[in-house]
């Protein structure tokens, strides 16, 4: 599967996605896709029965914020910085994903996969359904991705490289059980804001947007002003 393959498997779910979530009707999609965008949907209104801070709500702005980033265009201009039309052979990137926020781990498995290169999931318990939901979203539109997604909930084992998201605790495991290997751990992370008082009434508006959405929940979430 070449880059260009890649890019329009990922640009069609961003516009499934904005047709699901949003008032885009330009998506004309096989009964499979159909069949698949309902079961996202469903799956966004079940997720507050696992996660109780996953309101539909929240749910649905999250995946609709992620469909408005997979445009053709911004894709293209995002895979323009990299060198990812090369002939390579595909290596298998195991990911340990947060759940602290709706589909949280998309653009790691958004990355991974653009890459060229195989995906296997650890999904977090708290977000253990949306993921999956939305990869089964992306087979139905490029069933050649099929050999390159694996979710596991066990522990990870067989990749040739790791991303890793948790607390600063967690992080100290993960340093312990994938330092020998190419890897990106993440810590925790703190959002902040610096107010001078020249702000206009829609720069506050959109502070509050960062402050609360997802109850906050979010590492990108302003927590500090």
């Amino acid at each position: 599967m070449d880059l260009e393959q890649r890019l329009q498997a990922f640009a069609n779910l961003g516009t499934a996605l904005r047709q699901a979530f949003g008032n885009e009707e330009n998506g004309v999609f096989s009964d499979e896709v159909k069949a698949n965008i309902e079961a996202l949907k469903a799956e966004a209104a079940s997720a507050k029965d696992y996660n109780g801070w996953f309101v539909e709500g929240m749910v649905r702005h999250a995946l609709l914020a992620l469909g408005e980033s997979l445009q053709e265009e911004k894709l293209k201009k995002w895979v323009s910085a990299y060198p990812l039309d090369g002939v390579r052979t595909p290596k298998t990137v195991g990911v340990v994903m947060a759940g602290n926020v709706p589909a949280v781990g998309f653009h790691d498995f958004l990355s991974v996969l653009m890459s060229g290169h195989k995906i296997l999931a650890r999904l977090s318990s708290d977000d253990s359904k949306l993921l999956p939901a939305m990869a089964n979203l992306l087979l139905s539109l490029e069933p050649e991705f099929e050999s390159y997604i694996s979710f596991t909930d066990k522990y990870l084992k067989g990749f040739d490289a790791v991303i890793a998201t948790g607390s600063n605790n967690t992080s100290r495991y993960f340093e312990y059980y994938f330092g020998k290997y190419p890897n990106i751990i993440r810590k925790n992370r703190n959002g902040v804001a610096v107010l001078d008082g020249t702000e206009i009434e829609t720069e506050l508006e959109g502070l509050a947007d960062d402050v609360f959405l997802y109850f906050g929940l979010g590492c990108r979430n302003v927590s500090k002003i």
